[in-house]
């Protein structure tokens, strides 16, 4: 029964620490859409809905592709 226990909080742990850091991602990539002065408004409200409904991809194809483009 103790080793389940464990394994239980174990896990528990995990999950809270996937969490917090794919929150801090998402932060940092809304934080660098905010700080971009290369791109107009509407294209970084575009990433930013994109980003707000799709967190993990839109943030992923925010960096990869859309970070140091000029728009």
């Amino acid at each position: 029964m103790l080793l389940a226990q464990v394994e239980s909080n174990q896990i528990a742990i995990i999950i809270i620490i996937a969490a917090i850091l794919w929150l801090a991602f998402i932060l940092v990539t809304l934080y660098h859409l905010s700080r971009n002065s290369n791109m107009l408004f509407p294209v970084k409200v575009l990433w930013f809905i994109i980003i707000l409904f799709a967190p993990f991809i839109g943030s992923i194809a925010y960096l990869v592709w859309g970070k140091n483009r000029r728009f």
